[in-house]
């Protein structure tokens, strides 16, 4: 199933395209037949098609858009990326951090490398750890679902108390879904709140507060508080 319409690209078209309840669905059917992919650019588009192109007895979703998109990773790291699921993106994190940015799919991960390079101009000191996720499934417990992460690798990922701001164009409550009972209880999830009309792609973004400037804003308060 490929999925090229999603709630931020509403320059022409109306509510019908403004509905990502779809995964929603998806992720109450067996998690051993069902998998949901999210790439980032062209090169993790073509490699999650190519695996799921190659597989049997599986429902692979893709969300991808239909527009010309920035390109984050090479082949190598987007086989890699595609491969493990999600990835700490070396060029935009730091050990120790002391907020974690996460995204999943196109838009989200645009916006979320603007709202990093924001949050750095202006607080240069602050550390921050950046991860895209692929597979949606990866923060599903390994003990529901096959692809899911251990509770270890999970924590040593994600860590274990820091904020997380999680920026996706679905529903906010499948992300909480799917990383229910994890030990980080710390998760801000920016997504669709039904939130748009046919406006410029930013606009639907910025009502969502997907955007740079809501993510980044939500770093600081959280770092503060």
């Amino acid at each position: 199933i490929l999925l090229t319409s999603h709630a931020c690209q509403q320059d022409h078209n109306g509510y019908t395209h403004q509905d990502p309840g779809f995964l929603n669905h998806l992720v109450s059917k067996k998690s051993e037949i069902v998998r949901m992919y999210l790439p980032c650019d062209h090169n993790t588009l073509i490699s999650t098609m190519d695996h799921s192109l190659k597989t049997k007895n599986y429902i692979n979703t893709i969300v991808a858009s239909k527009h010309p998109r920035y390109q984050w990773f090479n082949k190598e790291e987007a086989i890699k990326l595609c491969t493990d699921g999600l990835m700490i993106v070396p060029w935009l994190s730091e050990d120790n951090p002391d907020i974690v940015l996460v995204s999943s799919g196109e838009t989200p991960t645009l916006e979320l490398v603007a709202a990093h390079n924001i949050i750095k101009e202006f607080c240069p000191n602050l550390r921050i750890r950046t991860i895209v996720v692929v597979d949606l499934f990866k923060l599903e417990s390994s003990t529901k679902s096959p692809h899911g992460l251990t509770d270890f690798d999970f924590n040593s990922i994600f860590t274990i108390d820091k904020p997380v701001i999680f920026n996706f164009h679905g529903y906010p409550n499948l992300i909480h879904q799917l990383i229910y009972k994890r030990y980080n209880n710390n998760f801000h999830v920016h997504g669709y709140k039904e939130e748009g009309t046919i406006t410029t792609s930013f606009d639907q973004r910025v009502r969502n507060e997907i955007d740079r400037y809501h993510i980044a804003m939500a770093a600081l308060k959280y770092i503060d508080n």
